[in-house]
């Protein structure tokens, strides 16, 4: 199942001429342990730097950012579960891991290619994968900045939580979505 998600859409297969679409082709494929962690590392650093501003000040984001500084403990992070990586002229601009089968755990968007969809088409992914290993919800621990994309995806509040890294506190947000008939909805 996992190769469903990382082969490109029918759209994407779509022999079409004109250069604009070839250009904004996207390439979705698994992450290459011990191959990739690098190139996500600096996508993940230059996401939370450029995209967190409004919504964190610069200590928050450089202790959030850290996280990526030890590239073996973010590839062994990266290697759980699924990971999956949105390619665009062989470099990824996007990146999602679905760990354990019912958490998102990461997603993050090169700052050069937000408002496409790649955000939405990776929790998409997720949500189909974590229906196929039939989980009963699906979750997230977000941030200020990706809370309005799961929401816009059918997630819900749960709690809102302080997280510290080091001497610094961030808030994110708990959102759940329900896979089966049940609902979080009174």
């Amino acid at each position: 199942m996992l190769d469903d998600f990382t082969k490109a859409s029918a759209a994407d297969a779509n022999t079409d001429t004109d250069a604009q679409r070839a250009h904004d082709a996207i390439v979705w494929r698994a992450y290459v342990a011990r191959h990739d962690a690098a190139a996500l590392a600096g996508l993940f650093r230059n996401a939370i730097l450029t995209l967190a501003a409004p919504h964190y000040d610069a200590a928050q984001r450089a202790a959030w950012a850290a996280v990526a500084d030890d590239l073996d403990a973010f590839d062994a992070r990266l290697a759980r579960g699924v990971t999956l990586v949105a390619d665009h002229a062989g470099e990824p601009v996007a990146f999602g891991q679905l760990f354990p089968r019912d958490h998102v755990e990461m997603l993050y968007v090169a700052p050069g290619w937000t408002r496409r969809g790649l955000a939405s088409a990776l929790i998409a992914r997720f949500e189909a994968l974590a229906r196929a290993a039939r989980a009963s919800t699906l979750d997230t621990d977000a941030s200020a900045l990706a809370r309005p994309v799961f929401e816009r995806a059918g997630f819900s509040l749960v709690a809102e939580e302080i997280v510290r890294r080091g001497s610094v506190s961030l808030p994110r947000f708990h959102l759940c979505k329900p896979l089966g008939a049940a609902s979080f909805s009174g």
